[in-house]
């Protein structure tokens, strides 16, 4: 198996919008472009990661357990690069702010 972390990228993409071209536009690449990896990234396993019913994208039961587990390895590697960025005095990280209108 030899799938890509950029594959894995675009499938959660995918799963999370249920859309191929939702994912397309949000991931800023063009439908045929992510169709491809997707297709790639299925070929690589005996067990259908999604199936198209009526035009409709749906995500299997496979799908769903390999979604939880490419982003458990999506958030380890941004965990490698936050502690490498640490280490080289480059502390950098995620800023949430909120506010309320009271």
């Amino acid at each position: 198996m030899n799938y890509t972390i950029h594959q894995l990228q675009i499938f959660l993409k995918v799963v999370q919008t249920k859309s191929i071209t939702k994912a397309a536009e949000e991931l800023f690449m063009t439908q045929p472009a992510v169709s491809i990896q997707l297709k790639n990234l299925q070929d690589q396993f005996d067990i259908p990661l999604t199936e198209v019913v009526s035009r409709q994208l749906y995500v299997t039961d496979f799908g769903n357990e390999i979604a939880i587990l490419a982003e458990r390895v999506i958030q380890e590697l941004e965990n490698i690069n936050y502690k490498t960025q640490a280490f080289q005095g480059i502390l950098s990280g995620k800023l949430r702010i909120s506010s309320a209108s009271t």
